[in-house]
């Protein structure tokens, strides 16, 4: 097995993708414990990484998108002057696969969907919709360097909890996309069937406080911490850390509790588990219609249903939700 000093991984797209790439710091870490990585990610997402506990990550870039070329530019001369043995491109789009061949690595391995993929020294096959996770296609920018075995993306943070309560489970209503929300009565009726005294806490986006407000108003009787808005990434993840199981949408959270091993039940609605973004906490569950003819209507979400019904959210019912809350209930009692 060859080893390489010094490697960047590139992975620009949104807060789970950058969560999920994780497992490769993960197989560096354990089958290549002298490589010293770099990783360049979103602007925004980089304290993500302040919850991943291990030295062999040395430095996390950012890359601003409302800054575009000027920080384009930035980050060439920047990375440049580190003199890279190797780069992994996760990213399909031009404008990292230009900076990536443009920093005077040794090696640049990425994606055949990337338009500069004819440039890379290793082409690696992005294969998509077939039920592989996003990790396994990950995994395989690094296979002709340490082979295929998959680890899972992982974060951990030291620390006491940052909310108030024992035993509570996460409800994150939200996502960017409307097509992969849970509809709020569907979070409320679960609720409703919980018993008074579990408590329940409220995670979200600043913008996703108004879908916590509506929840925590419809459910008086219940034990409710409305945290949405509240914190930075790092606390979000503590929070999600110390829960004793977390309810998602396909969304970011659902990643993180992925990264930290929360049980989870994540709720797909236009979108589906075999493009490879499902759960990988050790317990999880996912409640999903399925047979729809409609769906899946597209690789990501949408603002709005194509077709005006939302039946994939719409028929979600909060007794599914509840059979997974006892389900996880009965696994602790055993």
């Amino acid at each position: 097995m060859s080893s390489a000093n010094k490697v960047l991984i590139i992975q620009t797209a949104f807060l789970g993708d950058a969560i999920l790439i994780s497992s490769l710091l993960e197989k560096m870490r354990i089958e290549s414990p002298e490589t010293i990585i770099h990783l360049l990610v979103r602007k925004g997402n980089e304290s993500i990484f302040q919850a991943y506990p291990h030295a062999n990550l040395a430095q996390v870039w950012a890359y601003d998108k409302k800054q575009k070329w000027a920080s384009w530019r930035s980050l060439q001369k920047d990375l440049r002057a580190e003199k890279f043995d190797q780069v992994f491109v996760a990213q399909r789009f031009f404008g990292m696969g230009l900076l990536s061949l443009s920093i005077g690595a040794k090696k640049v391995i990425g994606f055949d969907k990337n338009p500069l993929s004819w440039f890379f020294t290793e082409r690696v096959t992005h294969d998509w919709g077939n039920g592989k996770h996003e990790t396994e296609r990950n995994t395989a920018l690094l296979t002709s360097w340490l082979g295929s075995k998959v680890y899972k993306p992982f974060l951990s943070l030291a620390g006491d909890n940052v909310v108030p309560v024992e035993n509570y489970i996460c409800i994150s209503p939200g996502s960017v996309w409307e097509t992969k929300r849970t509809p709020v009565r569907v979070w409320i009726d679960f609720i409703k069937l919980l018993p008074a005294s579990q408590p329940v806490v409220l995670m979200g986006a600043p913008n996703e406080v108004h879908l916590a407000e509506e929840i925590e108003k419809a459910c008086p009787q219940n034990t409710i911490v409305n945290e949405a808005g509240k914190h930075g990434l790092v606390d979000a993840i503590r929070i999600y850390q110390h829960s004793m199981m977390s309810y998602v949408n396909d969304s970011g959270p659902m990643h993180i509790c992925s990264a930290v091993d929360t049980p989870t039940v994540a709720v797909f609605c236009s979108t589906i588990p075999a493009f490879g973004f499902g759960p990988l906490a050790s317990w999880n569950r996912i409640v999903e219609v399925k047979n729809l003819a409609c769906r899946p209507c597209g690789d990501h979400g949408k603002i709005s249903c194509p077709l005006g019904h939302y039946a994939c959210g719409n028929q979600i019912t909060g007794n599914q939700l509840f059979k997974s809350y006892e389900e996880l209930l009965a696994a602790r009692s055993k």
